[in-house]
């Protein structure tokens, strides 16, 4: 496994997409911890950079610094690799009247040099970077006795989002590939091999195989989100490169002959209204997240699951409407597809 950690943490919205929330404050949309580089990257919405302001602390083991006109969802965020060389990343997002701005505070194992950079990447995408300059330290391997691998994709070959120790009880979401999507008891998802899982009674996901049902638009378009499981988030994306939420759909109804448009809040506006209870496969739910607008968008898949590119290391996946998380920001429902 290679020696990086990747968290996204901004709930997704078309790159192109207008709207007040863009206009009065950005958006961090990613940070990524690289331990190969032993650097940190914050992603935002903005076309320039953040204004970086060093707030001095006393601990020499704590790098603390502001970026201006910031804001972040949820508002408090916290990353803890504890691996030798950064022990916690903490965020946390302020407001008042006229102005916002975002706290980030490193933690580390022992004071290092660092140095601050801000650049503008392609894709409409502004980065701030904290690089350490002097670390000496060799990082132990990840303890992987006793425990399975959980993958942000159903492939072996996708990243290791966590190691899960034998014989936990998780709950089981979806199966793709002859392998399992899980929830850990803390929350963590991620798929699993089929060979590292054993489901009590009956196996729901694998059953004796019987012909197809007749196919429909509404299965034929869940059947293209599929094949895309796993595949990364992307501020922006339209390909199997990456993808952001609405990219997903946009592309999964083009390859489906259905011409749709770039941002969820014009997939909401001039989609047919449905209501949650007449959902079927194929059609769109929306939530939202950091505004109280349409910033979110999945595709139904039947059985209470929707197929999203989420902002996280699972990147496209499949998650129950009735998650906490998603249950609470549903906002409505719209399909493409005809009668």
């Amino acid at each position: 496994m290679k020696p990086r950690i990747v968290v996204f943490i901004f709930a997704c919205a078309a790159a192109n997409a207008v709207g007040a929330w863009f206009e009065e404050a950005d958006w961090l949309a990613a940070v990524t911890y690289r331990q190969a580089e032993n650097a940190i990257y914050l992603d935002t919405t903005g076309k320039l950079p953040p204004q970086v302001k060093v707030v001095a602390e006393a601990d020499p083991n704590l790098i603390k610094f502001e970026l201006v006109n910031l804001r972040i969802n949820p508002r408090i965020y916290t990353l803890a690799p504890r691996d030798g060389v950064v022990n916690d990343i903490r965020l946390e997002g302020f407001e008042e009247p006229g102005r916002s701005w975002l706290e980030v505070a490193v933690d580390l194992a022992k004071p290092f040099k660092y140095e601050l950079e801000r650049r503008q990447v392609e894709g409409g995408v502004s980065q701030v970077i904290l690089r350490l300059t002097d670390v000496d330290v060799k990082r132990a391997a990840p303890d992987v006795a006793g425990k399975a691998p959980l993958y942000a994709g159903p492939k072996a070959g996708a990243q290791v989002v966590a190691f899960v120790p034998y014989y936990t009880r998780v709950e089981v979401y979806d199966y793709a590939g002859k392998m399992y999507l899980v929830k850990a008891p803390d929350g963590t998802l991620g798929w699993v091999r089929g060979e590292n899982l054993k489901i009590a009674g009956e196996n729901p996901f694998v059953r004796e195989a019987k012909p197809p049902p007749p196919a429909t638009p509404g299965s034929q378009i869940v059947a293209t989100a599929r094949k895309y499981l796993g595949v990364p988030y992307v501020w922006g994306g339209t390909s199997a490169d990456g993808f952001d939420c609405s990219g997903l759909v946009q592309t999964v109804f083009a390859e489906n002959g259905i011409s749709l448009p770039r941002g969820a809040g014009d997939q909401y506006r001039k989609g047919r209204k449905i209501s949650k209870g007449g959902l079927k496969p194929g059609d769109l739910v929306f939530f939202h997240t950091y505004t109280s607008g349409p910033s979110h968008v999945g595709i139904y898949a039947g059985d209470g699951k929707f197929i999203h590119a989420e902002s996280s290391p699972r990147g496209v996946t499949v998650t129950p409407l009735a998650e906490t998380y998603w249950d609470e920001r549903f906002l409505g429902a719209r399909t493409w597809l005809a009668d």
